[in-house]
């Protein structure tokens, strides 16, 4: 009885503390830089601001390749590419401004669908400062929300996969994304939670399926309303699941109308989204080099490493990482993947070698079409998609191979990821508050530039390192099945197995 109160009170302590400290830290990276820090936001940001039909916040006409927007849009990002400058530079803009500046930066001809900015379109306003920040605000709510029902609706098996493969991929480049307008969020947000949530649907039945059936659904808009190549991104993931749980039966093949439906919308929006121009802009005319495929294959692994904190900077690709970020995560990752990657079964290692294959071909695929090399225009977070669908996948326990860590074991994740999240966040503040040329311990001590009635950076950053080293600590700390134990019973998943 006693210990059956005490697994209940550990289970209320996630399901309640996660979630807060989860959006606590995502809410903090939001605040962390100012107006225009994503790459390509003023491109994001005219766009959206031009999907409310509005000629208050733009001015456009149909086929028109150019839209008048507010100055701020276009300007806002005046510190890019010089990390020694604060954002001092946004004191000179009018972030209350009307549309008064042209620019042709915008998607205006389809480029990207149209969902994610229309989304986000309904929190436009007269204030453009308010605007963001509420943007970044519901997406992380949002990402927060779903991760939460996945979390519950999944069975209990499954809910490792789902903490560990995020944990280990989401610092420092994930966090960033994840906490911006920019697109990438829902694409990496979509891949990530979808799959997982279509091999529960596969595995269940009743109310638990029904849920994560809508949460799949929801998953395959926000990917292939979000960005053309997240469309083909959760195809990939799709049939990566179908791959681990295909079985002859007619459950299954009733359950595949789902995930079929799934892919006729992703190749919809491709190709509603994705025509053929913007495919090939910018490829090489002197026709495809094959001889360079693999010496840019071999090169490749550099793009990965950019979304540990190695070689790519956050923003605009100019707020660099120390090293300890990136090995502190590239080392928690490779020690998790290869016990868990040793856990395996032949359905799971062909996916694993079929996804690691597309992490490496499809990258030199499209540098070498480009004309490019790798480090000219493909980045990392066009691959942190794949990547975390890669790492779900790596942490997915087949029936009878059961994934264990040992407290030692985790207690170095917690600590390396805890350590890594708060320097990051640290630089992350301080690149944009005094800039890389004046970097001191105390954020307070010289605020060039921070944002209209808001906690003081360091309050922000306390709060947020605070945070996310708690939900680690929740979530890693101890292995999850046991807080799931004593849980009512529910229909047994197909290939049920005990997770650690």
């Amino acid at each position: 009885m006693w210990e059956r109160l005490r697994v209940f009170v550990v289970s209320g302590r996630i399901l309640i503390l996660a979630p807060l400290l989860l959006l606590v830290t995502l809410v903090a990276w939001a605040f962390a830089s100012p107006v225009g820090s994503s790459p390509d936001e003023d491109y994001h940001l005219a766009s959206i601001w031009c999907a409310t039909g509005d000629d208050a916040a733009c001015v456009h006409e149909a086929g028109d390749a150019e839209a008048t927007v507010p100055g701020a849009l276009v300007d806002s990002a005046c510190y890019a590419f010089h990390s020694e400058r604060s954002a001092a530079c946004q004191h000179e803009l009018d972030f209350t401004g009307s549309p008064d500046t042209a620019t042709d930066r915008g998607n205006f001809y389809g480029a990207y669908p149209p969902v994610f900015y229309g989304v986000l379109s309904v929190f436009v306003g007269p204030d453009i400062q308010l605007s963001v920040l509420l943007m970044r605000v519901f997406i992380s709510f949002v990402l927060v929300s779903i991760a939460t029902a996945l979390f519950l609706l999944l069975p209990p098996p499954r809910r490792p996969t789902l903490v560990w493969s995020w944990a280990l991929t989401s610092v420092p480049l994930g966090l960033f994304v994840i906490a911006s307008i920019n697109p990438s969020s829902w694409a990496v947000a979509g891949v990530g939670f979808g799959w997982l949530a279509l091999a529960g649907f596969l595995e269940t039945r009743g109310a638990r399926k029904i849920g994560l059936g809508v949460i799949f659904a929801l998953s395959v808009v926000m990917a292939s309303g979000s960005r053309g190549d997240a469309s083909m991104y959760m195809v990939l993931a799709i049939v990566a699941t179908l791959m681990l749980q295909a079985h002859r039966s007619r459950r299954f093949a009733l359950d595949a109308i789902l995930p079929a439906a799934g892919i006729i919308l992703c190749l919809l929006m491709f190709r509603v989204s994705r025509p053929t121009e913007a495919i090939t802009q910018g490829v090489d005319d002197s026709g495809f080099a094959f001889g360079r495929i693999l010496p840019t294959m071999l090169d490749v692994p550099r793009l990965w490493m950019g979304i540990f904190g190695k070689g790519w900077g956050l923003g605009w690709l100019d707020t660099s990482m120390p090293s300890i970020v990136w090995l502190a995560t590239l080392s928690c990752f490779l020690g998790a993947g290869v016990v868990a990657g040793f856990r395996s079964d032949l359905r799971k290692g062909l996916v694993l070698g079929g996804g690691f294959l597309v992490l490496l071909v499809f990258p030199a695929l499209v540098l070498v079409a480009a004309g490019q090399d790798v480090g000219d225009n493909l980045q990392p977070r066009y691959l942190l998609p794949l990547v975390v669908l890669f790492a779900g996948v790596l942490f997915w326990q087949p029936p009878g191979r059961v994934i264990r860590f040992g407290r030692v074991q985790r207690g170095l994740v917690i600590a390396a990821l805890s350590v890594a999240q708060a320097v990051a966040l640290f630089l992350q503040l301080a690149r944009y508050v005094a800039g890389f040329d004046d970097l001191t311990p105390w954020l307070d001590g010289a605020v060039e530039w921070w944002w209209p009635a808001a906690p003081s950076p360091m309050t922000v950053w306390v709060l947020g390192s605070l945070a996310y080293a708690a939900l680690l600590v929740l979530l890693l700390a101890r292995p999850l099945a046991v807080a799931d134990a004593v849980e009512a019973p529910v229909d047994e998943p197909v290939g049920a197995v005990r997770a650690s």
